[in-house]
C-alpha cells in the first residue's frame, strides 16, 4: 500500500484496509488505564492541546480512521476504546451514560497533566458520552463537539429496526454483504462511500462489540446534559443523517438554547466523520480554532 494511500485512508481491498488500520495503529501510543470507576484503553498520537475522540457505538477508536491522520500532527490526539467496546473491558453495572462519562473523565485524570483544558469530540454514542463528561462539575472540556448523536429524546431513532443481524461466528467475506447493506442503511449517505476499509472497520468493531449502547442513546439523556455544559458547545450533522429524529431543526433549536454553534454537512449521512472526511476535518479544525466569547450554560 503507497504512503500516499496510508495518508488518505485510501483502500483498494480488505488486504489494503487492514493495513491502513495495523499501520495506524503501530504509530499509536497504546495505554490500558485502571480506574476506580472501570477500565479503558486509549490510542494517543501527537503531542499539543489534548483532542479527545469518543466513538459511536459498536464501534471503536477506528471511526476516527479519516479524522485522526489530519490532527496527529498539530494535536494530541487520545481515541477511545469506550468500556465494553473495542479492546476495552466491560464497565460495571449498571451501565449509564454518566458512569460511563466518569471513568472517561477518571481515565483522562490520568493521561492528560491536571489544569489542562482539552477539546472532546464525541460521534453518535460517543456524542452522549462527551456531553455527559462535559457537563460534569469541574470538567476540563474547552469545548465539546457532537457529531450527529441519536436522539435527544426528541422521537425515533431511524431505521434501526431494518438493519440485519450479522452472526459474530461469520467470517469478514461471509459477512461483508451484510455489512454492505447496513452501512447504506445506516451510516452513509451515499453507497458509493461503502468501500473496504468502511466494511473492515465495521466488521472489525461489531467482533468486539459487547456493550449494548443503544438503550442508553434511546433514555435521551443528552437532552438533559446540554444546558450543564461549561465551555463552548458545538454541533456537525449530516442532512442526511437517518437517526436524525424528527428533524434537524427540532435538534438546531436545542442547540441554539444553550447557546452552541449548529452545522449541517449537505448530502451526508449519519457518519459524517468517515463519509465527508476533507469537509468535515476542515470544519472541526475551524469550530476549534475560532474564538468564542466564554460562555457557561450551567445554571
Amino acid at each position: 500500500m503507497s504512503s500516499a494511500k496510508l495518508l488518505t485512508g485510501e483502500a483498494q481491498n480488505d488486504e489494503d484496509a487492514r493495513a491502513y488500520i495495523a499501520q495506524l495503529a503501530a504509530s499509536a501510543q497504546r495505554s490500558e488505564i485502571n480506574t476506580s470507576f472501570g477500565s479503558m484503553v486509549w490510542h494517543g498520537w501527537g503531542q499539543g492541546r489534548p483532542l479527545v475522540l469518543l466513538h459511536g457505538g459498536s464501534g471503536s477508536w477506528t471511526h476516527w480512521i479519516r479524522t485522526i491522520p489530519y490532527f496527529m500532527h498539530s494535536r494530541h490526539v487520545l481515541a477511545a476504546d469506550l468500556p465494553g467496546l473495542g479492546d476495552s473491558p466491560d464497565p460495571p453495572q449498571p451501565h449509564s451514560a454518566d458512569g460511563l462519562a466518569q471513568i472517561v473523565a477518571s481515565a483522562l485524570e490520568q493521561l492528560v497533566p491536571a489544569q489542562t483544558e482539552i477539546d472532546v469530540v464525541g460521534f453518535s454514542f460517543g456524542g452522549i458520552i462527551a456531553g455527559h463528561f462535559a457537563a460534569m462539575n469541574d470538567s476540563p472540556v474547552r469545548k465539546v463537539v457532537i457529531v450527529g448523536s441519536p436522539p435527544f429524546g426528541l422521537g425515533s431513532t431511524g431505521p434501526s429496526s431494518e438493519v440485519r443481524a450479522v452472526d459474530p461466528a461469520l467470517d469478514f467475506e461471509q459477512a461483508k454483504e451484510l455489512h454492505r447493506f447496513n452501512l447504506e442503511l445506516f451510516m452513509l449517505a451515499d453507497a458509493r462511500g461503502v468501500d473496504a476499509l468502511s466494511m473492515r472497520v465495521h466488521h472489525d468493531n461489531l467482533c468486539r462489540s459487547r456493550l449494548r449502547s443503544r438503550k442508553i442513546a434511546r433514555a435521551g439523556t443528552l437532552q438533559q446534559a446540554l444546558p450543564r455544559i461549561r465551555g463552548q458547545l458545538y454541533g456537525i450533522w449530516g442532512d442526511a443523517d437517518v437517526t436524525a429524529y424528527p428533524d434537524l431543526q427540532s435538534i438546531r433549536d436545542l442547540f441554539s438554547a444553550c447557546k452552541g454553534q449548529f452545522d449541517v454537512l449537505a448530502g451526508v449521512g449519519h457518519w459524517a466523520a468517515y463519509e465527508a472526511a476533507g469537509e468535515f476535518n476542515e470544519l472541526l479544525e475551524q469550530r476549534l480554532r475560532e474564538d468564542r466569547p466564554e460562555v457557561s450554560t450551567k445554571g
